[in-house]
């Protein structure tokens, strides 16, 4: 996968979070990357993701590989080029699941957000993982 399909966000992964939200704090479930982001881009990232309620939303933790495409400068061919990266991230919903009333994020949160929907996107979260 070349950097630029990254940039252009084609690499897609929702997971609906709703039923965990209602669980309690320490409740988890394991998923394998390849299953929830798009068909194309599970041939070149691979690995495993664990969600975990928290106090305040859901954890996310895993050990990912990506296989990219860079360019070479000197002869401007592509090579492959294996990356491992650690992922650790706390999304905030932006609803409360029980009421369905807005939860106001702090001004200074910078971090991800669970939509109203209750999805929780994984494919930006890849996304900058790769590109930091």
């Amino acid at each position: 996968m070349r950097v630029e399909e990254i940039q252009k966000r084609l690499l897609q992964g929702l997971i609906n979070v709703a039923q965990l939200l209602k669980k309690p704090v320490g409740s988890s479930h394991n998923y394998d990357v390849a299953e929830i982001i798009s068909e194309k881009a599970a041939d070149h990232i691979k690995g495993g993701i664990i969600l975990t309620r928290t106090g305040q939303g859901i954890l996310v933790q895993g050990k990912l590989t990506a296989e990219l495409e860079l360019m070479c400068s000197r002869c401007l061919d592509f090579f492959p080029c294996p990356i491992s990266f650690n992922i650790e991230e706390e999304f905030l919903p932006t609803l409360d699941i029980a009421t369905g009333l807005p939860l106001y994020l702090p001004e200074d949160s910078e971090g991800f957000t669970i939509d109203s929907n209750n999805l929780l996107d994984l494919g930006e979260l890849i996304c900058q993982y790769i590109l930091l």
